[in-house]
């Protein structure tokens, strides 16, 4: 489950794929989506996607992006599926120009496409993803605060590799800034 946010009028360079459920085989369905990912990536504005894990870091820099910048912006609203974002490919624009800022400055850790950005927020899970019990989970919250932007993982009492169940890849997050130059504003849904 994530967030599905989409373009309020997204610069597009060809019309989108159209497909007819009805008459369609399994085969063409398949064609179809492979289709219309290769559109969604040559019009960035139309479409982006995040589970709830990625979607909440991006959020994070968003706001703080926003304060920091000092933008008349807001994110209220972001943090559920109910239509919220901003309206305008001004505001957009702003905010794509606030969070290119905020990365330049605060993510020298962060070189790799791939490198992740991890945000403190209550949540801990091993290496392979696995949610650690709450004793544990307790005491990593108490040395690393609720908001904690880190870049690596932590070795936790018991001398195994954890990290915050929230992050986001510095691929993901440039997307969601080339997203914010091609949307014409956005919802959330």
């Amino acid at each position: 489950m994530g967030v599905d946010i989409y373009g309020r009028n997204p610069q597009l360079k060809s019309e989108k794929p159209q497909i007819n459920y009805e008459t369609a085989s399994e085969a063409d369905e398949k064609a179809y989506f492979e289709i219309l990912n290769e559109w969604e990536e040559e019009n960035p504005g139309y479409y982006f996607r995040a589970n709830w894990w990625s979607w909440r870091p991006i959020h994070v820099i968003a706001d703080l992006s926003i304060k920091v910048a000092d933008l008349p912006l807001h994110t209220d609203g972001w943090g559920e599926n109910g239509g919220d974002g901003l309206k305008t490919q001004e505001d957009c624009n702003l905010l794509a120009d606030a969070m290119e800022l905020f990365i330049t400055l605060n993510t020298k850790e962060m070189k790799e496409d791939d490198d992740r950005m991890y945000i403190c927020l209550g949540a801990w899970v091993t290496s392979e993803g696995k949610f650690i019990d709450q004793e544990r989970e307790d005491k990593l919250n108490e040395a690393h605060p609720l908001g904690t932007i880190m870049y690596n993982s932590v070795v936790d009492e018991n001398g195994e590799l954890v990290q915050s169940a929230h992050s986001s890849s510095l691929s993901h997050i440039k997307e969601f800034i080339t997203f914010l130059r091609n949307c014409g504003g956005f919802q959330i849904f």
